[in-house]
């Protein structure tokens, strides 16, 4: 599943409203793979930055810079 950063609410940045946590745990859980192209790099501070290096570890949720990088993960051209 591809998602724009623009499609989510400001809540999903907010770590301490629990919802990023949450639905990534849900993706999880059923084996949906997403990536999340987030080119606004404002969004990438603090907590939620420390949240998304350690979630582009994993095999499961990665957040990109573009749209072609997240195609390419999705496609399982990028490791």
């Amino acid at each position: 599943m591809l998602i724009q950063a623009q499609a989510l609410a400001d809540d999903f940045f907010q770590l301490r409203t629990g919802l990023a946590g949450s639905v990534l745990q849900k993706f999880v859980n059923y084996n949906i793979k997403v990536a999340v192209v987030l080119t606004d790099q404002q969004k990438v501070q603090g907590k939620f930055k420390e949240f998304i290096t350690e979630a582009n570890k994993g095999n499961s949720f990665r957040v990109f810079g573009s749209e072609e990088e997240a195609e390419n993960w999705l496609a399982g051209l990028l490791e």
